[in-house]
């Protein structure tokens, strides 16, 4: 479908949506979002049934911390790139407003990840200007938006309006996310999920602003140094790190991290027995799509994808549809410091934008990158 006809679709079904939450919103259905169970105890330490608000949770692909309620909305709604996302225009917004951002991304992460947050400073006095400080009031200005909007969110959820259809769940960022104790967070449209997020919006939605990798194991989600009073919270545990392989890389890294981009929009329900969520991520950026296709043949079946789609970066020049044509191959076999990706990847290219796109961080750990390198370094052999 022409993203021109995409965009009419999900404008006409966005728009009724829209008035609803703000009829919701004005109706006063904030008395939906019920009491705030902050931290799991009553003020006399007494324990509260049902989700805190201050519950942890861990990316399973970096090990990046928010609350749960943070991690359901911002995997959902924003996350840099789509619907609720200052980063998202025109037909990515899927029918928003400009403005009505809940994307509630953490300011700063390592500085080995990201060095933009190297050497931070207070944002009292002259660091009010630094990067790390804009980052931060952008993130509150979201936080505070998303706690006003609470009352038609919740709403808007428990209707199935929100996200909306097939459009939000081609968008949406699938990658799994773990508690402490390693149960996984629950999908979207759960009822668990939906009285996660009450609950997280019932507290004014509390957030995760930084973190930092943390100097030992035993600190693994552990509140780390603030600066100005923000919410610190050490890196949680990473996930298993994927072999020098394609088809390892594929299923750890592409399909989570660059299919929502890279990939078409697919309503099918996957049959791949590795995805048992049976999501087949894509249809989020039609321009990403134009640059590199790293999807496969069988549309239904992502099985033979990670096969189908090493043709599309094994020594191919960028694209004329991106904006890096004529300045670098994506994989140049046993090349790594000169392919595209790893440049993208490490944030050092000298056309276009890193990969993932990300707003204001890194998503892919540099122990991840390495076993890429690797790959790239020992042929980029499709196996």
């Amino acid at each position: 479908m022409p993203a021109e006809m995409l965009a009419r679709r999900y404008l006409a079904y966005s728009v009724p949506v829209l008035l609803s939450l703000l009829v919701s919103l004005s109706a006063g259905c904030d008395r939906d979002l019920g009491e705030c169970n902050l931290d799991g105890t009553t003020d006399e330490g007494r324990p509260i049934e049902g989700p805190a608000a201050l519950n942890l949770a861990y990316r399973a692909t970096d090990g990046l911390p928010m609350y749960e309620g943070q991690a359901l909305v911002q995997s959902t709604c924003g996350d840099g790139q789509f619907c609720h996302s200052p980063a998202a225009t025109g037909s990515e917004r899927v029918g928003v407003p400009a403005g009505l951002n809940f994307d509630v991304a953490l300011a700063c992460t390592d500085p080995t990840v990201d060095s933009t947050c190297a050497d931070l400073e207070s944002c009292e006095g002259d660091g009010t200007q630094s990067a790390y400080c804009e980052r931060l009031q952008r993130l509150e200005n979201n936080r505070s938006r998303t706690a006003t909007w609470g009352g038609g969110i919740i709403s808007q959820l428990r209707r199935g309006n929100m996200p909306p259809g097939e459009a939000g769940r081609r968008v949406r960022d699938d990658t799994p996310w773990f508690r402490p104790d390693g149960s996984q967070l629950p999908l979207i449209g759960s009822a668990e999920a939906q009285d996660i997020i009450r609950n997280w919006l019932a507290c004014a939605t509390p957030v995760v602003a930084r973190t930092e990798f943390p100097p030992s194991e035993q600190l693994e989600l552990t509140p780390c140094p603030t600066l100005d009073g923000e919410t610190c919270v050490y890196t949680g545990p990473q996930g298993d790190l994927p072999d020098p392989t394609w088809s390892s890389i594929y299923a750890s890294l592409i399909f989570n991290q660059c299919l929502l981009c890279h990939g078409p929009a697919n309503s099918n329900t996957d049959q791949n027995p590795d995805n048992p969520d049976g999501i087949i991520p894509g249809g989020a950026s039609p321009q990403a799509l134009a640059a590199l296709n790293l999807s496969g043949v069988n549309l239904v079946d992502t099985s033979n994808w990670a096969f189908d789609s090493h043709a599309a970066v094994f020594d191919v020049p960028a694209s004329a549809e991106g904006d890096c044509e004529g300045q670098g191959t994506v994989v140049i076999p046993n090349d790594a410091t000169g392919s595209l990706m790893i440049q993208k990847l490490r944030a050092i290219q000298t056309c276009g934008s890193e990969m993932p796109v990300a707003v204001g961080n890194q998503t892919v750990s540099d122990a991840v990158i390495q076993v890429v390198e690797e790959w790239i370094d020992l042929g980029a052999p499709n196996d």
